[in-house]
């Protein structure tokens, strides 16, 4: 690996992501590290403008690689990593834009004896439900069980083989797993990731969740301890209480937190009981 300058492979699968698209780009434009390439997956279905925009960014001197090969989160995220060059893997989604010191302080860490790293986010939002997503977030600021890594290097990324495709429940979690049992020195970076939850409303939430967890019994299989802790609710609650502090700072965004994340439990409840009700069945 280059001691000076490494080239630095940023991962995007997108699904009629234009919009945010636009925002996450322009914050590479304002990167103080400079030497990364950008590879947009977008998906097979996808029917807006992303290559047009792609094609605007690259005449602002961005490194853009686009292709159209994105049939799933996971899968998108795998395939990515097939058309880029750089000894250090960026995984981000459409929905964020970086800081601009986050590219120079992740290659300064990998080069500092860390393996891969986690970035913490920082959500923002026009609705209440979006200010809830802020609040979660917060709370789980630093919890092992709960963040993941998603930036490493290349030849770890590729020795584990990479994101399990089969995944869309916690494939990003699987993938931060699989580097800790193997051994490797995972770090978390100071800088952070901005994800955009735009006009988040509460059943868009609560479909997430329900379609996310009709796959669950993959990750189950694959990591069945981690499952049963994120199935156990009480361990977000745990979280949630160790941070009542927050009660007193934002008490209706706090109460509209623990209110979504119940009824998210719910919906990932049902979607799990109709998955192994259709694994029956067929």
């Amino acid at each position: 690996m280059s001691k000076s300058q490494p080239l630095v492979s940023v991962i995007i699968p997108c699904r009629n992501s234009s919009q945010n698209l636009e925002n996450l780009l322009e914050s590479f434009i304002d990167s103080k590290y400079k030497n990364f390439e950008i590879i947009i997956n977008d998906d097979v279905v996808s029917n807006d403008n992303t290559m047009e925009l792609c094609n605007k960014f690259q005449s602002k001197g961005l490194n853009i690689v686009y292709k159209k090969e994105n049939i799933s989160m996971a899968q998108g995220r795998k395939k990515g990593v097939d058309f880029s060059s750089g000894e250090i893997l960026l995984h981000v989604d459409s929905d964020m834009k970086i800081t601009a010191d986050l590219l120079s302080e992740c290659v300064e860490l990998i080069y500092n004896g860390f393996d891969a790293l986690v970035i913490p986010e920082e959500s923002f939002g026009t609705t209440f439900w979006s200010k809830c997503k802020w609040l979660e977030k917060k709370c789980y600021d630093g919890n092992i069980n709960i963040e993941s890594l998603r930036c490493l290097k290349r030849d770890i990324y590729l020795e584990l083989g990479g994101h399990n495709e089969k995944m869309v429940f916690s494939e990003d979690k699987d993938l931060d797993i699989r580097v800790r049992q193997a051994g490797y020195n995972i770090g978390r970076t100071k800088n952070f990731l901005w994800h955009n939850e735009g006009d988040l409303k509460l059943l868009k939430t609560l479909t997430k969740k329900l379609g996310y967890s009709k796959t669950a019994n993959i990750f189950a299989e694959v990591h069945p301890k981690e499952f049963k802790w994120q199935a156990n609710p009480l361990n977000r609650y745990i979280i949630f209480f160790k941070n009542i502090k927050y009660l007193f700072l934002h008490p209706l965004i706090y109460i509209g937190m623990i209110y979504m994340k119940t009824l998210e439990y719910i919906f990932a409840l049902y979607g799990i009981i109709l998955s192994k009700f259709k694994l029956l069945i067929t």
